[in-house]
């Protein structure tokens, strides 16, 4: 998986450094700019693991499978998985659309879990970054490719992800970016303002026990703006319409208060594999929430693929997204 480029040791200057390191027993690449440090880990899944500025984690690792790699045995794999149907590792990643096609009511493992190759890194006056591309899934014929960029003018990073069909028969499906945060924290969505909040909410009554999340007191919202406040163990998921595809996420740690900004297109006239381009979750016992971000639904004939970009940052210094 890494042999062609086993030769890199790292590259850095003044403000910047890209590198192979150690992470939690990971062989890992390390992107570092200024305060902001970005971890991915290959071998699980191609994941963007770590998210740290100023020495502040946000997000999630799930500590029970620090440095663990899957050998693909069922015990090892029950294991891993503990009381849910697949690794909760943590991190960001990309997964398939809609969950109701997983097989056996799990992602693909070897999109989700799986090595993915690390196909090429630079280190640039302008950007730096990674390019990781997974195997051809033996349970559905796709593969991913993720380009995870950090710039350099602005702290900003981009997660672009190419979904292919290199199966022989045609496909359905969309590409899913999820990243786990750690809790507590309070997500803000834009959505537009003509419209009473509540209609640009959409509640996954299966998901949890509160039923319409839009009855509780974790969902508020304005003209403007839908705020999730993420900060119990309470299992709820809800879907966000109407929104331009922005935004914040405030943090309120035991190491202090920090932000997260993410953006990414919204098509109004697409179908979106849930019925909303973009999802909040809240776990039940793990200490973490999710933002999730959806591209359009799609057929994707064999040899044909979709691509889906998100831009991040964590504000501070320069880094702004609007």
């Amino acid at each position: 998986m890494l042999s062609h480029i086993s030769h890199f040791a790292g590259i850095a200057d003044r403000h910047r450094q890209l590198k192979w390191t150690e992470y939690r027993g990971w062989t890992a690449l390390s992107m570092r700019q200024g305060e902001l440090e970005l971890t991915v880990v290959p071998v699980i899944g191609g994941r963007l693991m770590s998210i740290r500025h100023e020495g502040v984690e946000l997000a999630y690792i799930n500590d029970a499978l620090a440095g663990r790699v899957p050998d693909w045995s069922g015990a090892q794999w029950r294991t891993l998985c503990g009381e849910w149907d697949f690794p909760l590792w943590g991190g960001g990643k990309t997964w398939v659309a809609p969950e109701a096609d997983w097989p056996g009511g799990a992602p693909q493992r070897d999109l989700d879990s799986g090595p993915y190759e690390v196909v090429s890194t630079w280190f640039e006056s302008r950007s730096m970054g990674i390019e990781l591309l997974s195997a051809v899934c033996r349970q559905s014929g796709l593969q991913i490719r993720r380009r995870i960029v950090l710039s350099a003018r602005d702290g900003a990073w981009t997660t672009s992800h190419e979904l292919r069909n290199r199966g022989e028969r045609e496909r359905q499906c969309a590409i899913w970016d999820v990243l786990m945060l750690r809790r507590p924290g309070r997500v803000e969505v834009a959505i537009g303002s003509e419209q009473d909040w509540r209609v640009s909410v959409t509640p996954f009554p299966a998901k949890g026990p509160l039923g319409d999340i839009r009855e509780s007191a974790f969902v508020t919202g304005s003209s403007g703006l839908v705020t999730t406040q993420c900060v119990e163990a309470v299992e709820f998921k809800l879907g966000v319409t109407n929104s331009p595809g922005v935004i914040h996420v405030e943090f309120d740690l035991p190491e202090g208060k920090r932000r997260l900004r993410r953006r990414f297109p919204v098509f109004a006239e697409a179908r979106y594999a849930h019925g909303t381009p973009l999802e909040v979750f809240n776990a039940p016992k793990l200490p973490y929430f999710e933002i999730e971000s959806h591209g359009p639904l799609v057929v994707l004939q064999p040899g044909e693929w979709t691509t889906l970009s998100v831009e991040e940052a964590v504000p501070g210094d320069a880094a702004q997204l609007p």
